[in-house]
């Protein structure tokens, strides 16, 4: 009995490492005035902006949910 809780307790480990991350896909993206693009990845909860150099935003990125606007 000890053995299959240590192993249950052992499996919810990993589970709480990764709480408060969210990973979102498919973001808006506009150019802004100097050069950069505008990222803004949102869903009915969370919505998070991502400035890059690049030409295209990341279809996926990882984000802190406690960095939510």
């Amino acid at each position: 009995m000890k053995g299959s809780v240590l192993i249950f307790c052992s499996l919810l480990l990993p589970f709480s490492a990764n709480a408060g991350r969210i990973t979102m896909s498919n973001p808006d993206q506009s150019t802004m005035e100097n050069g950069r693009t505008l990222c803004v990845y949102s869903n009915s909860i969370y919505t998070f902006t991502y400035i890059t150099k690049s030409k295209h935003c990341p279809y996926s990125k990882s984000f802190n949910t406690a960095d939510s606007e």
